[in-house]
């Protein structure tokens, strides 16, 4: 391996943040991670309650497929955000609630699913 195959391969593709901006509704960035993962880092809808979040999800989704592959979309969450673990539970996310450590502030929760199953779930 020279140096430019091992840039591209463990460092260049880790670098960018992704993200869609929709000002009317909200935000979401995720970057790419190793194991042909995709970690959702924020989302923010600008309204609660009229489905910006999973929208803003689902437009992530739709995003993705221009670069596959993918293996699985995971982020974290405060373990006490719970409107938005329903919201992820609803989508096909699987929760792992109580873990100590990724935030300083309190406990989180770890949400994460294949891709694949996320996009036949919701119809994408």
């Amino acid at each position: 391996m020279n140096f430019i195959e091992f840039r591209e391969k463990y460092i260049d593709k880790f670098q960018d943040l992704y993200f869609i901006f929709e000002p009317d509704v909200g935000y979401i960035v995720w970057r790419f991670g190793t194991g042909e993962n995709v970690e959702l880092l924020h989302i923010r809808a600008f309204t609660t309650g009229k489905g910006d979040g999973p929208r803003l999800i689902k437009m992530m989704l739709e995003k993705l497929k221009e670069n596959p592959p993918y293996f699985s979309v995971f982020g974290f969450l405060l373990d006490e955000n719970i409107p938005m673990k329903k919201v992820y539970n609803k989508m096909g996310f699987n929760l792992v609630e109580g873990l100590v450590g990724p935030y300083k502030h309190g406990k989180s929760c770890l949400m994460w699913q294949d891709y694949k199953v996320l996009c036949e779930k919701n119809g994408i």
